[in-house]
């Protein structure tokens, strides 16, 4: 009897494998058509009009892991919705935190729009 090992499944959200936050980000900018709408020292969001995505990845900093918030804008029932993926990299303890604090900040900025 043979024992095959397969590599594990790589992780991915949104049809792109997680990688750490620099490559992450690097891999995004790098796709035709990408464009950064936001960055700063903690925070870069990249809208991907080709694939209707808006990414919002966070760097990892004092204890918080890096999270990676991906929004694909589709359509369903005649309606257009958004999905929403969400992954941590490293400790997840906080990650909850994270994802909550960039939605909370996300529902705030856009509360005007959806009046």
């Amino acid at each position: 009897m043979a024992l095959l090992s397969f590599p594990a499944a790589a992780q991915q959200l949104c049809e792109r494998e997680i990688l750490p936050f620099a490559e992450m980000v690097a891999a995004i900018k790098s796709d035709p058509g990408t464009e950064v709408t936001r960055e700063t020292a903690s925070v870069t969001e990249i809208q991907d009009p080709k694939r209707l995505i808006i990414w919002t990845l966070v760097k990892p900093s004092g204890g918080q892991p890096a999270a990676y918030i991906c929004r694909r804008v589709v359509q369903e029932g005649g309606q257009v919705k958004i999905h929403l993926s969400a992954e941590c990299v490293g400790q997840t303890l906080n990650c909850d935190g994270v994802i909550g604090r960039i939605l909370s900040d996300q529902n705030r900025a856009t509360a005007p729009l959806r009046r």
